[in-house]
């Protein structure tokens, strides 16, 4: 696996990690509703340019993607 490949991933299970932390979610539980809103896709679609803001930031951007879709969580 590639060096790029592997910093995405990482990248995506810390703000799975940090969203379920904020929303007082299990993991699985975040990852399932970013999921079902896309933004789990906009995370990784958006990588280069998500990773290099603060994560407080990221965390509204991820909301923000889910309430454009329907998600009611936060």
């Amino acid at each position: 696996m590639s060096r790029n490949l592997t910093n995405k991933i990482d990248y995506i299970v810390f703000c799975v990690n940090e969203f379920a932390r904020k929303n007082s979610l299990l993991y699985r539980e975040a990852f399932d509703y970013l999921d079902k809103y896309q933004a789990i896709d906009y995370i990784t679609d958006f990588y280069v340019e998500n990773s290099q803001q603060p994560m407080s930031l990221m965390l509204q951007d991820m909301a923000e993607c889910c309430r454009s879709r329907g998600g009611t969580l936060v």
